[in-house]
């Protein structure tokens, strides 16, 4: 028996190297093209999941003044939580008395995580919500935006009115 070379039949399937290489490039334009797109949607969930913290942390702070009938802080902690500082991208606590200095770790009530979103507020460092669940002062505004500055994303605004309730603005904000 001799043995023959192997010959390709025309009913054999299969795709040439010009065909894997057109869909090569086609699969490459549509990735260079979709990763902007992804970023962006990355850093939009960061700036949502942002004003759920703070959300959470602004109505945990009002319903633990009513329910306990004292005035309850609510604060950007520094790094031993002792006291408040102004940078609302940092770790937030929730403190039983109305202090700003001094705070043993007793009087904790509970603490957020720091977050890597820029957000700013106006006014004072802290929020104070009286035994009846307002804040004292004037309406404070938390401004929220991206950690890059892509031009794509917009950031949000949160407005806290001294009755102590927490709301997005439904303008996005400009960072």
């Amino acid at each position: 028996m001799i043995k023959r070379p192997f010959v390709l039949k025309p009913s054999a399937k299969g795709f040439t190297l010009l065909e894997l290489l057109i869909v090569l490039i086609l699969v490459g334009v549509l990735a260079v093209w979709g990763v902007p797109s992804f970023n962006a949607l990355g850093e939009r969930t960061a700036v949502t999941s942002e004003i759920n913290r703070l959300q959470s942390a602004l109505s945990l702070a009002r319903s633990t003044a009513i329910t306990h009938q004292k005035a309850i802080t609510l604060c950007p902690a520094n790094l031993d939580r002792t006291a408040c500082t102004g940078d609302w991208s940092s770790e937030l606590m929730i403190v039983s008395a109305d202090k700003l200095r001094g705070i043993n770790e007793h009087e904790v009530v509970r603490l957020f995580p720091a977050t890597a979103v820029k957000v700013t507020k106006n006014g004072h460092d802290r929020i104070r919500y009286t035994p009846l669940g307002h804040a004292t002062g004037f309406n404070s505004t938390f401004s929220i935006c991206p950690a890059s500055t892509q031009d794509i994303v917009n950031g949000a605004s949160l407005v806290l009115s001294t009755l102590g309730r927490a709301r997005v603005e439904k303008q996005p904000a400009s960072c």
